[in-house]
């Protein structure tokens, strides 16, 4: 198997790394991958305690002279994951104006003051019932999709990872309807969902989103996905990407997309990847 991209992969430029851009550059060239991106978290509420961390002007001149140097290897790529707060519409919409992103991710961090997706987070589950809970979530990821200000939808069921040690497994019959009208949404307005495999190393056998979410994804007519360790350090870098892959293949030949300057560029095929030659 070839494992040759990862476009979820966060630096020093977000709050919660502290990994220098070159050590995923060499792992990746090292590792034969065609493309990397960069996608550090923007976070855009003032009551977040990362507001304001991340710095553009730094983190874009970084990645600027990591292209100019190492570009004829390596397809280096310059995203951002956005914390998405549907009240901070208009503040993301200037965040995102006339900068030169080649992809951005929308992922729902955030609800009702509470980063979910952390471990600071947990409070949120605390008095409220299981669907009470999804819901609120899935209601915020779809509109991100509304918004359509993005080119992929991040870690799509990650309300999961706390989730499950107050309500248990994550059962995805129970949000059917609003899962699909999500997805449709996303497969009418062009954009993506990423195989997100942190979840593996956060204790979970299956990626974000969960195997029935891929399978509605691919049942409603979504071909296209990315793919991303979500890694934080280079310990982290590519981290069971193969997993992901291994899934994919049992349900449908995906097509793998990058991105260059917010359009979609194709990769490989999930059975190109599978083939043990494959650009070898």
């Amino acid at each position: 198997m070839k494992i040759i991209e990862d476009l979820h992969v966060h630096t020093k430029y977000s709050k919660d790394s502290k990994e220098e851009p070159i050590n995923y550059v060499n792992l990746a060239l090292e590792r034969g991958l065609r493309v990397l991106g960069f996608s550090d978290h923007i976070d855009l509420d003032p009551a977040d305690k990362d507001y304001g961390y991340f710095n553009f002007g730094l983190a874009y001149e970084n990645y600027c002279r990591l292209k100019e140097e190492y570009g004829s290897k390596l397809e280096i790529l310059f995203g951002s994951e956005i914390t998405y707060q549907s009240f901070l519409n208009t503040v993301i919409e200037e965040e995102m104006q006339n900068k030169p992103y080649d992809y951005l991710i929308g992922s729902v961090h955030r609800l009702m003051g509470y980063t979910i997706s952390g471990p600071h987070g947990v409070d949120y589950f605390k008095d409220k019932d299981e669907y009470t809970a999804y819901m609120i979530y899935f209601e915020e990821l779809l509109k991100i999709i509304e918004v359509g200000s993005f080119d992929i939808v991040g870690h799509f069921d990650v309300i999961k990872r706390y989730g499950k040690d107050f309500y248990g497994e994550f059962k995805v019959s129970k949000y059917e309807p609003i899962i699909k009208e999500i997805l449709k949404k996303v497969i009418d307005r062009g954009m993506i969902i990423e195989i997100n495999t942190s979840s593996f190393r956060q204790g979970f056998f299956e990626p974000y989103p969960s195997r029935g979410i891929i399978e509605l994804y691919a049942a409603l007519g979504g071909k296209e996905i990315v793919l991303g360790s979500d890694a934080h350090s280079i310990k982290h870098f590519n981290m069971f990407l193969d997993n992901g892959v291994n899934l994919l293949n049992s349900i449908f030949d995906f097509e793998v997309v990058s991105y260059n300057m917010r359009k979609k560029v194709r990769v490989a095929k999930i059975s190109e990847l599978l083939r043990e030659d494959a650009y070898g």
